[in-house]
């Protein structure tokens, strides 16, 4: 992460549980979930639980029901967004990994640009666009591209943009294979979700910015989630000691902590891990965990993304603790990626 921060200063989402950024946090913050059973069934002919989008038919071609979720976070986004030439604002488009069963991301890709230009009229930045095809970790990813971008080519602002959904037959067949999905009878598991969301990030403060990205971090877990080995979040602990130091903080100066744990126990034993390793004084207030799984399963690509916007609403409406949170994401094949936010009205920066 280079040494200038970064502000977000629009952003849309659409989730199960919302068609908004606003409403869909409102609805988590109110402990409200989409998981229901799908017309999917697994290996023991059970109903599939997850989480769908419900304005959207899921008889829909994946690449038409992706791209109508992004194109309604872009324009929520655009609708909020300061006055920009779009042309010089690169479009970082975060997708799911091209390993994954179900996602073919190079026609996805082409679908997804394609009716960007056509159905909002918008053209991105030429040649400085790009995907960033890398999962969970694709929004942290895009972030600290963005940071460079703004940094070494003037860029006026990025716009970080995620869509993913796990609801089709071959990513459910291969959850399914991997024991993976939660089931009535395999709890250690995870419901699938989809959704789109993205952020507008510049170096610059509008007026109304609440949100502040002050560190971010990378690493790589040697014991990722299908290897067998032994589980010690050395890749998360590398990934948030940086971003904590480039924040200037301590893992105790923490107040909320947010993660892209889907449900199954590896996620949940990665964290206490990984904070025995950072914490090196003694915090005596709470430090809630929150996580997007509970109500809208996994979304994979928009993870990182999803929880940026969290951030920004909970800071922003005054009911997330005090000033400070950390982002946590982890993708399967073992890349691991941490941001370090803050709220700038609290945070006593002013520019």
């Amino acid at each position: 992460m280079p040494d200038a921060a970064l502000f977000v200063t629009s952003m849309g989402m659409v989730c199960p549980v919302g068609l908004t950024a606003a409403s869909a946090c409102a609805a988590k913050r109110a402990g409200l979930s989409a998981l229901l059973e799908l017309p999917f069934l697994d290996n023991e002919c059970e109903p599939i639980i997850g989480a769908t989008v419900p304005t959207l038919d899921l008889s829909m071609p994946a690449p038409l029901r992706l791209s109508a979720l992004l194109i309604q976070a872009l324009a929520e986004l655009i609708q909020g967004a300061p006055k920009l030439d779009w042309k010089e604002v690169p479009l970082l488009l975060c997708l799911a990994e091209p390993q994954r069963p179900g996602a073919n991301i190079k026609e996805l890709a082409k679908t997804l640009i394609r009716d960007i230009l056509a159905r909002l009229d918008i053209e991105f930045h030429p040649t400085q666009s790009r995907i960033v095809p890398c999962g969970h970790v694709a929004g942290m990813q895009a972030l600290h591209e963005a940071s460079r971008l703004i940094q070494e080519t003037r860029a006026p602002a990025c716009l970080v943009a995620g869509v993913d959904s796990l609801l089709n037959a071959s990513t459910l067949q291969w959850l399914d294979t991997h024991r993976r999905l939660k089931t009535s009878t395999h709890n250690d598991g995870l419901f699938p979700g989809e959704g789109a969301a993205a952020v507008l990030v510049q170096a610059i403060r509008q007026t109304d910015t609440c949100l502040e990205i002050s560190g971010l971090g990378f690493g790589q877990e040697p014991a990722p989630l299908l290897s067998c080995k032994p589980l010690r979040a050395e890749g998360l602990a590398t990934a948030a000691r940086t971003a904590l130091t480039q924040a200037k903080l301590g893992f105790h100066e923490i107040d909320l902590r947010m993660s892209d744990v889907t449900g199954e126990q590896y996620g949940f034993k990665e964290i206490p891990l990984m904070e025995a390793r950072l914490f090196r004084t003694v915090r005596k207030e709470d430090q809630p965990l929150w996580h997007w799984a509970e109500a809208i399963g996994d979304t994979g690509a928009i993870a990182g993304i999803a929880q940026l916007i969290l951030a920004d609403q909970a800071l922003r409406k005054g009911y997330a603790p005090a000033s400070t949170a950390i982002c946590l994401t982890s993708a399967l094949e073992g890349a691991r990626a941490v941001a370090v936010v803050r709220d700038v009205h609290r945070s006593g920066r002013l520019s």
